[in-house]
């Protein structure tokens, strides 16, 4: 920090607004002067009035920072909700495209008749499709059957009962 511009090589008012004026920030001042408390100078009004007007300086200088800090980030969530925006309008234009081009093939097969026909994939006649199918031969045995339908006695000891 450069001392030279006051009456004193202690760091006073006119060494402030030097340094101030040299492009050094109220922070880096406050730092230095934390540093070397002796090197203050101290005036009529006491070495705490400057290092108050220091203090208050870098106070103000962190505030400003801090603001600037606060509005980038608002600007990035703008940005953030620019872009979700963006996209939620993209796929919303998606999805009408898609229901336009939907209700456009409806409307063109809407006056088709369907041609359904079931068919077997061979050259056989188309009699119904049971052709495949043949009949069996009854597989009750004809005596049993008769017996029960008509109750004649199977055996002597049980008359009309069918063992099974």
């Amino acid at each position: 920090m450069d001392t030279s511009h006051g009456q004193s090589n202690l760091f006073g008012h006119a060494d402030y607004y030097a340094n101030l004026a040299a492009g050094k920030s109220h922070q880096e001042i406050l730092n230095w002067v934390n540093a070397n408390q002796g090197q203050l100078h101290a005036n009529r009004f006491g070495a705490n009035e400057l290092f108050g007007q220091i203090v208050a300086g870098a106070g103000q200088e962190q505030a400003a920072a801090q603001a600037e800090a606060r509005r980038k980030e608002d600007i990035a969530r703008q940005e953030q909700l620019q872009l979700e925006a963006e996209a939620r309008q993209a796929e919303r234009l998606r999805q009408m495209e898609i229901s336009a081009r939907t209700q456009a093939a409806n409307k063109a097969r809407a006056g088709l008749q369907s041609s359904l026909q079931i068919k077997s994939q061979s050259k056989a006649p188309g009699t119904g499709g049971t052709q495949g199918f043949k009949r069996r031969k009854l597989q009750v045995n004809p005596t049993t059957y008769s017996a029960i339908a008509s109750g004649v006695p199977t055996t002597s000891t049980t008359p009309g009962v069918l063992n099974v």
